[in-house]
């Protein structure tokens, strides 16, 4: 068959997104699943690209290998480890104290960097105030960050994605925190994740790609697709997770593929 009836075939790496791309929550998406056995046969390269910074890279090394797709903590690229290296290339963190409003995730990569993390009763003390997907937020944790960035602490934000998709539909995701956060301070947050430049750009870095080979996968369109498309990669947007097909309709920019299930790409 051709490239143009497989599309797929055209690439050499696929940058895929998980939440809404391979699963929903703790449910495999069968393609999906599918898709990347296919690709791993064709010899194809695959960096798994989250803006979920709730988990560490070895849990969701396991969470995929339960689903049935192996993977190595090296083919896993999260908002929290781009957001670590963000932070080491661009500031002296030597000596310096960071509240985190986040998750294992999160927590564990920021760990890495030596600033060192607060508790959060001593929050309001933080040079830096980083935010990312908190399943446990308490009113404790944004009073201390707001108190933290009225007094002048660096804002991070890992993503700004609104929502988050299960299968139950839409939760609030870090978006929403990082969003309440803005309004208490009256800041607004450096983000990180995609559609950040920075996080795309590792993330090529990382698998050892080039943009006009690689293909990036995911379920939103102001996050991957638009990330994808200010690195000079193709899109695809798949339907299975946040973003609908009516969501097209004066987006730019627009994807290259659109297809409800991945096996429409082979």
């Amino acid at each position: 068959m051709s490239d143009a009836s497989r599309p797929a075939e055209r690439y050499d790496l696929f940058l895929m997104d998980m939440d809404g791309v391979i699963y929903l929550n703790r449910q495999p998406i069968p393609d999906a699943v599918e898709f990347i056995r296919r690709a791993r046969k064709g010899g194809k390269g695959i960096l798994f690209l989250t803006n979920n910074s709730k988990y560490t890279r070895g849990e969701y090394r396991e969470k995929l290998a339960g689903m049935g797709v192996p993977a190595e903590e090296s083919e896993i690229f999260t908002s929290a480890a781009a957001t670590a290296s963000f932070l080491v290339e661009n500031y002296d963190l030597e000596g310096r104290k960071a509240f985190v409003i986040g998750g294992r995730g999160l927590l564990e990569e920021i760990g890495r960097t030596g600033l060192r993390i607060l508790k959060v009763e001593e929050g309001r003390i933080a040079d830096f105030v980083i935010v990312g997907w908190d399943t446990e937020l308490t009113y404790a944790k944004l009073r201390e960050a707001c108190l933290a960035l009225h007094g002048g602490a660096a804002f991070i934000g890992t993503n700004a994605d609104a929502t988050f998709p299960s299968p139950e539909g839409l939760w609030p995701g870090a978006g929403s925190i990082i969003a309440a956060l803005e309004k208490a301070a009256g800041r607004e947050a450096l983000v990180v994740g995609k559609p950040n430049l920075y996080m795309m750009q590792a993330a090529l870095h990382i698998a050892g790609g080039v943009a006009d080979r690689t293909l990036m996968i995911g379920d939103r369109l102001e996050t991957d697709i638009l990330g994808g498309w200010r690195a000079g990669l193709d899109t695809c947007l798949v339907l299975t997770g946040v973003s609908r097909r009516e969501d097209l309709e004066g987006f730019r920019p627009q994807p290259d593929f659109v297809v409800q299930s991945l096996l429409e790409l082979w």
